[in-house]
């Protein structure tokens, strides 16, 4: 756990199917890297995500996190973990 004010970059996580991803989700972009998905899309094979570091501020531009199968597990924060 970590303190107030604190950032905590290694959540404890679960696999989660791409389709099943909502917004407000955390991923891990990488060791250390939460991301939370302000935005997802949709073709008719992938599903598409994009995402804002935990520390940076709404005002700032969303990135690509990437495109996904729908099948295709990604590692999510379990609840409680922000």
């Amino acid at each position: 756990m970590t303190s107030p004010g604190e950032l905590n970059l290694t959540p404890r996580t679960a696999g989660k199917r791409a389709a099943d991803l909502k917004v407000g989700d955390v991923v891990l972009e990488s060791s250390a890297h939460p991301a939370r998905i302000v935005r997802l899309t949709y073709t008719s094979s992938r599903v598409h995500v994009y995402c804002r570091y935990i520390w940076q501020a709404t005002r700032e531009p969303d990135w690509k996190l990437g495109q996904y199968r729908p099948d295709a597990r990604l590692e999510v924060a379990k609840k409680g973990e922000y």
